[in-house]
């Protein structure tokens, strides 16, 4: 059976997944993250896509996008996920040169997306992809120099550049000055999020599907032809003539 095709959405935010096989870490090193920065930071300059957020851990990346084609938007992951995998079967699995590797696997199975609804989810997914290095790695010290927090918050680190960012609408609307917005925006990574936003964004990138409100879901269902609410649970209801 055709595999079917992923929900995209244009002008839509996007949150994107990259998960590692189980074990594996092909960006266990700092200089794999560095260099992953720069093919993102090439891929960028060479398409239209826009990205708001983005954390590079050791077994998974996280991406928020937008983008216009859904094209361009495949082709900017999938290709960050191959040229990981070639170095990975260059270098071997623990990182030594050893051409004679061979393929190994790396991520596990195509990468994972959810359209985002604009506004508030869009903040949302921002603050967890920043958090991404404290939920998964335990990263309670300095901020993580491979992910977007630092830009977001106002806080200087050393390292290579980061990608430029494009920052939605709703974490423009958190002040009236840069200082403001960084403040308001450290306020909400320090808070997290509630259960029920986290169950959504995970339960969004799970089925493939979107998060946000029931009209924005109802919107995307006509606009799509694709189911996006969750259907009802138990038996349909017998029409009675």
């Amino acid at each position: 059976m055709a595999r079917q095709a992923r929900l995209f959405s244009p002008g839509h935010a996007h949150l994107v997944q990259l998960q590692a096989v189980a074990g594996m870490q092909p960006l266990a090193a700092a200089r794999q993250r560095d260099r992953f920065l720069l093919w993102m930071r090439e891929g960028l300059d060479n398409t239209a896509l826009r990205l708001s957020a983005y954390a590079v851990l050791p077994q998974a990346v996280w991406l928020l996008l937008t983008a216009e084609v859904a094209a361009e938007l495949s082709t900017f992951v999938q290709g960050l996920a191959r040229r990981t995998s070639r170095a990975q079967e260059r270098a071997g699995p623990d990182g030594v040169a050893a051409p004679s590797a061979g393929r190994v696997p790396v991520w596990a199975g195509r990468f994972r997306s959810a359209v985002i609804q604009p506004g508030a989810w869009e903040l949302t997914a921002m603050v967890w992809i920043d958090r991404a290095t404290e939920e998964s790695q335990g990263n309670v010290g300095p901020v993580w120099p491979w992910s977007s927090r630092a830009a977001h918050c106002g806080e200087t680190i050393a390292g290579l550049p980061s990608p430029a960012l494009s920052l939605p609408s709703a974490y423009w609307e958190l002040g009236n000055t840069p200082f403001e917005r960084e403040a308001a925006y450290r306020q909400c990574v320090h808070q997290g999020l509630s259960t029920a936003s986290l169950h959504a964004l995970e339960n969004g990138l799970r089925s493939g599907s979107a998060v946000g409100d029931a009209a924005f879901l109802r919107q995307l269902e006509a606009d799509s032809g694709r189911r996006v609410l969750p259907a009802r649970r138990g038996r349909p209801r017998m029409k009675v003539a």
